[in-house]
């Protein structure tokens, strides 16, 4: 029954030697079910002894993240782990065949990696440095080839006033007119491409029009090839990430070398960040520098090439696979280093004194023998380790239990869609078992039929049938997770269609029609005695009054589903009642809202079945309302107007019975409670000061789960821990102490400052003593004030609830009529004319139409509306009349777990 309430916790207290505390905490992060709780909440982590570690171990991971980057920029496979439970099994194995102690892991990985990474980042930056020269030198090259072919070799005459080359085009007329009488200066370089129009208005702009520009994009095809050509197929991305694409500008204008036109074209070159080359003034110049510069692009080819070699043999050591545990090295210094950081994060929750730390956790009461047995384990298989001491203590108050629950891959999903709302309350009524039965059924009422429902189920069956292989398909990945919720979606949407007989708004007439049609006539006739054996009769699809029929039907049966839920949720919160002994609020709670429940909705719900268990043909005139019925009851002092369901004296002595006990239940439910909570308090039944337990043994006859080793060493420890133990609860008294100081000081100051602003002589208030508890909200002050406002909340909140809740179930009907509905229209306004008239060419162009509204409007649209209501019943109407949803999730402190929901955003 560990689905239906949460497991037991026991609350344990550890005391373990220094020298041993990795070890112990190694085996506990192995076991997977023990939370350690944090000592010192409010202690920064600076501050505590294993920051250092945990610091360590980060720097070492965001290492093996930038070449685990790295290699995927050079296409080198790192083979990743699949289970990570094998993976903790495998390298405890692999360290004792090695003769190397786990413990030691840290260090060498940490070492390894300092120099190898080191070397690949120095590798990675020259690799950088190279590529940028290139890019440096090519862009040069581009800027002098694309200068000669504009300019001309007349530029290299004297004086430079001189024509374009008219083949690229050139300089208007009336400047080539005027060009002899002034000296041509040139400004060559290259600009982003993405900035090339905006650094031409610029120039055009700033010149007045006096200058004369010509742009040209760079072929990056030779820096592309010589990449391709080192196997450097990622760093073509990178050198283009590194370096924009650019294009060459050639900025011809008038003017003396040294004139203000010069100054501003260099300004505006620089704050477009240009990179700016000198023009050679002799042909040969030219030449010879083009010569230099091919020189020097074939050495940073050939560097390129052995730097990019040498950054490969260092990620490949990394990327050799183990054979032991069947993943990279990566992999494994990876997951060693996650699994270290989570067991110092736990080892920083301990209090440490001089040899010894000491903390506390929670852990299901089942796995003590479990636990025992792994560290008696230990201590065995290494003597030189003492697993120091374990003691069950009485729970701290004021303190939440964590709740527990065992889930397997089917559950889990519909325990996560109650965790989503809130975590049960330890020891409640879990909702999640109802869920497994409640959450698809109602989804099928929405979504019942058959063709969509047996589409759901199939594709769901397949993703249960295929889950080992999508698990590893980072797509498929979060639909494996639901699939089961999926199946029992689809096939119950599946056998509501059945009941409804609707396949995509067709009918099936499998075992004959219950009614046979009068000869020459529309009408049709019940053949008596005719049962049909499952789910409606097809002839209710072409009935006159088809829809009323199906509207008055899927009405009443949301109406009775969901105050049988309700009344079902409401049974729930007695037994919680009883299981934790509230008798107080058996009585005045849960007794009052069940009658109230019953008398009334539940009523409604006897009446829609005795009006169904009665044939009305002929004499549909006769039929009693029921909304009618139930109107009267408050308003009229339940009399009956019209035909009664049953004998007229009768009902109205029955309805004025309810009346007057609904009217009862309300002071019942409103009032006995808080009154009896009040003379409690002041009685001093349920608020005696008790002493604190939370460091006390559970029972002091009862031997430690593990006892200490029987040494001298040993018995220092035990008595260090013992002292240690008293220091604590000092401690705790102190801190008790200086709490209660605070709040008295601060009542001072909170009546002082309102006697001041009200101009009256100063009072001590009296310091109400100290409550928790469900009306308490977590304030140590019992207040008479907060508890009847509660108490009038929750009453008015079920009395109105009651009824808007019973109003919302009626999304059942809306939603499964829209579903039918919306099915009719696609199928006769798609593809049903082609049908009727044989159309071929209306069936050809509406069956990809029908097929489309199908997919996207009701298969994926309109389920995930069914989803959404489904969702919102199983939440407010089913578990509100129940469910607290105020408990803590366990957390155990699990490698396995860690290792699971480690960051894979790499």
């Amino acid at each position: 029954m560990s689905f239906f309430r949460s497991e037991t916790m026991a609350y344990y207290q550890i005391i373990v030697p220094k020298e041993s505390a990795w070890n112990v905490f190694n085996e506990m992060g192995k076991l997977s079910m023990v939370q350690v709780v944090d000592m010192s909440p409010d202690e920064p982590h600076v501050n505590r002894p294993f920051y250092q570690y945990i610091r360590r171990a980060d720097e070492v991971i965001s290492k093996l993240n930038v070449l685990e980057v790295e290699m995927l920029k050079y296409k080198i496979k790192n083979l990743k782990c699949s289970d990570y439970q094998q993976f903790l099994e495998k390298m405890s194995q692999y360290t004792k065949d090695i003769s190397q102690s786990e413990d030691k892991w840290f260090d060498l990985i940490e070492s390894t990696l300092d120099e190898k990474y080191s070397q690949l980042i120095e590798q990675i930056q020259n690799l950088e440095q190279i590529s940028v020269r290139k890019n440096t030198l090519f862009e040069h090259k581009a800027v002098l080839i694309k200068s000669k072919e504009v300019l001309g070799p007349t530029y290299y005459t004297k004086g430079r006033n001189v024509a374009i080359n008219p083949q690229i085009g050139g300089i208007p007329e009336q400047q080539k007119v005027a060009q002899p009488l002034y000296n041509l200066n040139y400004l060559v370089g290259v600009v982003d491409r993405l900035e090339a129009n905006r650094f031409k208005r610029m120039v055009f702009r700033a010149s007045k029009g006096n200058a004369w520009i010509v742009m040209s994009d760079i072929e990056y095809s030779r820096i592309d090839a010589s990449l391709e050509s080192g196997n450097l197929d990622s760093d073509k991305s990178a050198a283009k990430n590194l370096e924009k694409q650019r294009t060459v500008f050639l900025i011809v204008y008038t003017g003396g070398g040294q004139d203000f036109l010069r100054a501003k074209l260099n300004k505006i070159c620089d704050s477009f960040n240009c990179a700016k080359f000198v023009l050679p003034d002799d042909p040969q110049l030219l030449v010879q520098k083009t010569l230099e510069l091919d020189r020097s692009l074939d050495e940073c080819d050939n560097l390129l090439r052995l730097t990019a070699g040498k950054i490969k043999e260092l990620l490949l050591e990394y990327a050799q696979i183990q054979p032991q545990l069947k993943i990279s090295l990566l992999e494994m210094s990876k997951l060693i280093m996650v699994k270290e950081k989570a067991l110092y994060t736990n080892l920083n929750y301990l209090y440490q004194k001089e040899r010894i730390y000491i903390g506390f956790f929670w852990a299901p009461k089942h796995i003590e023998g479990i636990a025992s047995y792994g560290l008696h384990q230990l201590s065995v298989s290494q003597s030189n380790v003492s697993v120091g001491q374990i003691i069950e203590l009485e729970p701290p108050e004021k303190v939440l239990t964590p709740t527990y629950f065992k889930i397997n891959e089917f559950n889990n999903v519909f325990q996560e869609i109650v965790n989503t709302y809130g975590i049960p309350r330890y020891k409640e009524v879990n909702p999640g078992m109802f869920a497994v039965m409640f959450f698809p059924f109602m989804f099928g009422i929405m979504f019942g039929d058959i063709g969509h429902g047996g589409v759901l189920f199939v594709l769901a069956f397949l993703l249960v049938k295929n889950a080992d292989t999508l698990k590893k398909l980072p797509d498929f990945a979060a639909l494996v997770q639901v699939r089961y919720l999926f199946l029992l979606m689809g096939l119950c949407a599946l056998y509501c269609g059945i009941i409804y007989n609707d396949f995509m708004s067709l009918t099936w007439n499998i075992f004959g029609s219950c009614f046979e049609n009068v000869p020459d006539s529309e009408e049709t006739v019940y053949i008596k005695g005719c049962t049909y054996p499952i789910g409606f009769d097809p002839k209710w699809y072409i009935a006159s009054n088809e829809l009323n029929f199906f509207n008055s039907f899927k009405m009443k049966f949301a109406i009775i589903y969901g105050v049988s839920q309700m009344i079902f949720g409401i049974l729930l919160k007695g037994v919680n009642n009883l299981y934790f002994k509230d008798y107080l609020s058996f009585i005045c709670e849960f007794l009052p809202q069940l009658i109230f429940m019953c008398i009334t909705f539940g009523y409604m719900g006897v009446m829609i079945m005795l009006k169904w268990g009665q044939s009305w043909e002929g004499r549909t005139d006769q039929a009693p309302s029921i909304i009618n019925a139930m109107i009267n009851i408050p308003l009229q002092g339940g009399s009956t107007e019209g035909k009664p369901l049953f004998d007229l004296e009768s009902q109205e002595s029955l309805q004025q019975s309810i009346l007057f006990w609904s009217f009862l239940c309300i002071p019942w439910m409103l009032l006995p409670k808080p009154i009896v909570e009040v003379i409690q308090h002041y009685s001093g039944k349920e608020h005696e000061k008790k002493p604190s337990k939370a460091l006390e043994p559970k029972d002091e006859s009862k031997e430690a789960l593990l006892p200490v080793q029987s040494s001298q060493k040993s018995i220092n420890q035990s008595a260090l821990a013992e002292e240690l133990r008293l220091q604590l609860i000092q401690k705790e008294k102190e801190k008790e102490q200086r709490r209660k100081q605070l709040e008295e000081q601060r009542l001072k100051e909170q009546v002082a400052e309102e006697d001041l602003q009200n101009d009256q002589p100063q009072k001590l208030l009296p310091k109400q003593p100290e409550k928790t508890g469900e009306h308490g909200h977590g304030h140590d002050e019992f207040d008479i004030g907060e508890l009847a406002v509660h108490q009038i909340i929750e009453t008015i909140e079920f009395v109105l609830g009651s009824i808007s809740n019973t109003a919302s179930y009626l999304r059942l009907w809306a939603l499964s009529l829209a579903h039918g509905q919306l099915a009719k229209v696609f199928f006769e306004k798609c593809i049903g004319a082609g049908i009727e008239d044989g159309n071929v060419i209306v069936l050809v162009i509406g069956w990809p139409v029908f097929l489309h509204c199908t997919i996207g409007v009701l298969m994926c649209m309109d389920l995930m509306e069914c989803f959404l209501h489904a969702l919102r019943l199983q939440w407010v109407e089913f578990q509100s009349k129940f469910y607290k949803a105020d408990g803590i999730k366990f957390m155990p402190f699990s490698f396995k777990e860690v290792l699971t929901n480690q960051p894979k955003d790499q």
